[in-house]
Order: C-alpha cells, then structure tokens, then sequence
C-alpha cells in the first residue's frame, strides 16, 4: 500500500471520528480506510487507535503520528508549490457564508490577515441567520456551527470550542467567587435564549440549574452585562477573548468544561482542492489553536 495514502485515511479518522465519515469525504470504502489504518498499524508496529462498537480512541503513539503527518502533509504542500510561483500568490476571489455566531468578529479578523498576506485574493462575505446549501448558491464556503449532511457537500470540521464561566471582577468582589459548580445556584446568572438552554447550564459531568434577571438572545448583550458586573457568563472562550486579555472579565472555575461544539466548513466537494479554500481553511485551524480557540483534534 501506498504510506501517504494511508497516512491521508488516517488523518481524516482522527478527524471525523468514525470510518464512514472518514470514507465519504474521501471517496473511498470504509472497508478499504480500515485496511489501510491496519496497514499502517503493521507497518509501524504501534497501535493507532482503540477501536469499539460505538468510539475510536487515538492512542499516545496514535496522537504523536496525527500530529507528525500533519506536518508532513503541510510540508509536502510547500514543496508542491515551489514547482509552481502561482501556487505561492493566491489570485482571484472567495466568497464565504458565515451563519450568525459570537464567531463572525474573530474569523473575520482571520481573514482580514489571511488577505493581507495575499494581497491578491479578494474575499467577501456574508452573513445570515440560516445554514445553507452552499451547492445551490454562490458562495464558495460556509462556516458555521450547524453540520450539514448533503452527498454533494463536503462538510468538515475545522475546530471545537467549549463554553466556561466567565465574570468581571467588580462582581466577584462584590458577590464571592464560586469555588464549586453547585454554588452557582446562588449567584446571577446571565441567560442566553438563542440555543433554547435557557436555565441549564451544562458541563461535562453535570448540569446546573442556574438563575439570572437578565436575559438575552445576543451574546453581545450578554458580554456587556458581565463587564457591568450583572453576573456570570457561560460562553467560549472565543467570544470574550478580548476582555479577558484586557482585564474587564476573568475566568471562573476554569477547570469545569462544557461538551464540545463543533465548527464546520462547508463547500462543495469539486472545491476540495482548491487552493484557496485549503490554505484559508488551514490559517483558521492553526491560528485557532495557536490562540488557544480551539481544542485539539482528538477521537
């Protein structure tokens, strides 16, 4: 078997989480992904990944050879290029979907950089409320926290983000800072009615019942309440990033985490090589995770 091939198989495990998922975006069986994950496994006399009826885990060894071939990949991408000046200097234009999130001003940031490092490449954007089918519109990507199952559509994850508790400081003076997640019941919580959790908070070992006399379906309403001291916030990080470096919010029993929440690109299968969209899709992740976004892949 060819090593690269069952090294890109691999990748896209560790990545969707499952074989199948891994074999549609590749195109290819996911009896034939297993054979290779085997393969590879044989190959290199280590075991990749713990398999079961219901999960993949990605061993020590497993995690160690993701992150290698990512490198070797990203590398072997460079030396493609070197053959081809144009490959070098994005030219043309790309137009992105973002659905309406705190997430729009931070992957708008990256673009804006991504765009000054190719001065060339012109990108617009819009935003809206709804996912859409990007097969059957202009655009060229979406982005958004919605997974979208269309045979036409490649659908991959970019990163994963998770929500923790977030307060001035003004209000944990003023209130006590809690030091368990059951004390959250005695303090204010700020309450976010767009994704229907209303009074629930929930973390990966509980889920609380919390209380607040400010409400909102905007995040950003919700950010300012907290730099006011109205309360606490459960968010991701992403979105109070800013006040966060800058003092005006502080962490709050950082060790407590939510479940993990996905963001996906989605772009027509056709565009899976172009150019464009993997190094832009690329910045996101690396710039992501460098920012401490995102989380890293795992299975």
């Amino acid at each position: 078997m060819n090593m690269l091939h069952c090294l890109k198989s691999f990748l896209a495990v560790v990545d969707y989480k499952n074989f199948s998922a891994a074999a549609r975006n590749l195109h290819i069986s996911p009896s034939k992904i297993s054979k290779q994950i085997t393969w590879l496994e044989d190959k290199l006399k280590i075991k990749l990944l713990v398999r079961s009826t219901t999960s993949l885990i990605l061993t020590e060894k497993g995690y160690y050879l993701y992150k290698q071939a990512l490198i070797l990949f990203e590398q072997l991408g460079k030396i493609k290029a070197i053959g081809n000046a144009e490959k070098l200097e994005l030219i043309g234009s790309l137009r992105i979907y973002f659905t309406v999130t705190p997430m729009i001003p931070y992957l708008t940031s990256l673009s804006i950089q991504f765009m000054k490092t190719h001065p060339k490449l012109e990108i617009n954007i819009d935003i809206g409320y709804q996912a859409i089918d990007v097969h059957l519109s202009e655009f060229d990507l979406a982005v958004s926290f919605d997974r979208i199952n269309n045979q036409k559509l490649a659908c991959t994850r970019l990163f994963s983000v998770q929500r923790k508790i977030f307060a001035s400081p003004n209000y944990l003076n003023e209130h006590g800072i809690p030091e368990t997640l059951q004390d959250l019941e005695h303090h204010c919580c700020l309450i976010n009615t767009l994704y229907g959790l209303q009074n629930k908070w929930i973390f990966k070992k509980n889920v609380i019942s919390v209380v607040g006399n400010f409400k909102s379906n905007s995040a950003d309403l919700l950010k300012q309440a907290a730099i006011n001291g109205m309360g606490l916030i459960w968010v991701p990080y992403f979105s109070v990033r800013t006040e966060v470096d800058t003092g005006l919010l502080v962490p709050v029993l950082p060790e407590e985490t939510s479940p993990e929440i996905n963001l996906y690109a989605i772009y027509p299968k056709h565009l899976t090589y172009e150019e464009k969209i993997c190094q832009l899709l690329n910045y996101f992740q690396e710039q992501a995770l460098a920012d401490g976004i995102a989380n890293k892949p795992n299975c």
